[in-house]
């Protein structure tokens, strides 16, 4: 796969125009966009507190003072860069394609080296955990374009692998990651979704912002098949021939009730989740995500 491909200028036009902002407080060394868990001089408002000896006169309310008679100083939030990690499942699933323009794999790396372009731009670091049953590659989190061009040529290299074991490789990357972050997983979530979520909670105890992008071919979306058709586990050795119109209802009673339980696991935890067909354009979908999210905040 070349650079070229992932670095796709229209695409990072528009991504050029977003903000990735966390929704709640993180921690970083450089001025950047996001909330911190510290108190400083910015501009943006935090609350009040009664004056000590010490504190700069600057930063006293002279207009609560006038109604008060008290002195109190003004406290603002900080505003901080984070350090921003995308997990991205390289599973074997994660090869299929079907009515889509890519593969899912292909769009996840499109979609991760877009986040990681946005990451720098508002001066965070990105780092990359790539993994199927187990973490092949992962790039602690910096914030240089060398890095960056790193990140790309990791993915570059890397093909669909074994299959998948993402609840235990959440945890992996848990305990070896910082706190206070941002943590993006790009997985179509082919694996159990209480291990999954249980994971993914890991990363929550430790104060991060967790997003996670569920990849679907539209195939999978709307099984559109009308003929006779052998159907391959694509992670294991089993097949199936069956005529699709036999089993089409049970297969979409069943992934509506897949996608509604995760939906609703993330949304009982405050995780993040957008659900992404490889058939619409990456940062069209991101642009879209990014806005919701900022109206949320």
């Amino acid at each position: 796969m070349a650079e070229q491909r992932l670095v796709d200028a229209k695409g990072l036009s528009l991504v050029a125009r977003m903000e990735l902002v966390a929704r709640k407080a993180v921690e970083g060394v450089l001025s950047g966009v996001h909330p911190s868990p510290y108190f400083g001089s910015s501009i943006e408002y935090a609350d009040h507190r009664p004056y000590t000896i010490g504190d700069e006169i600057r930063t006293i309310d002279w207009k609560l003072l006038a109604k008060t008679d008290k002195h109190y100083v003004k406290l603002f939030e900080e505003q901080t860069n984070t350090r921003c990690t995308v997990l991205l499942d390289t599973s074997r699933s994660m090869s299929f394609k079907g009515d889509g323009p890519m593969d899912k794999l292909t769009y996840g790396m499109f979609l991760t080296a877009a986040l990681g372009y946005m990451a720098l731009k508002q001066n965070d670091a990105v780092g990359l955990a790539m993994f199927d049953r187990q973490v092949n590659h992962h790039l602690p989190a910096r914030a240089t374009a060398r890095h960056f061009r790193h990140m790309l040529e990791q993915m570059q290299q890397t093909q669909a692998g074994a299959d998948t074991a993402i609840g235990p490789v959440l945890h992996d990357l848990a305990g070896k990651m910082p706190p206070r972050g941002v943590v993006i997983l790009i997985s179509d979530l082919l694996d159990d979704l209480d291990a999954i979520v249980d994971g993914l909670a890991h990363f929550k105890h430790l104060r991060h912002e967790v997003i996670v992008f569920h990849l679907m071919d539209p195939a999978e979306r709307h099984f559109p098949y009308d003929k006779m058709t052998r159907f391959r586990d694509i992670e294991g050795a089993g097949s199936v021939i069956a005529n699709p119109h036999d089993v089409k209802k049970a297969y979409m009673r069943r992934l509506t009730a897949f996608m509604d339980k995760m939906r609703r696991l993330c949304l009982e935890r405050d995780i993040g989740y957008q659900l992404a067909q490889t058939d619409q354009g990456y940062a069209q979908m991101l642009s879209a995500f990014l806005s919701r999210r900022a109206k949320l905040r």
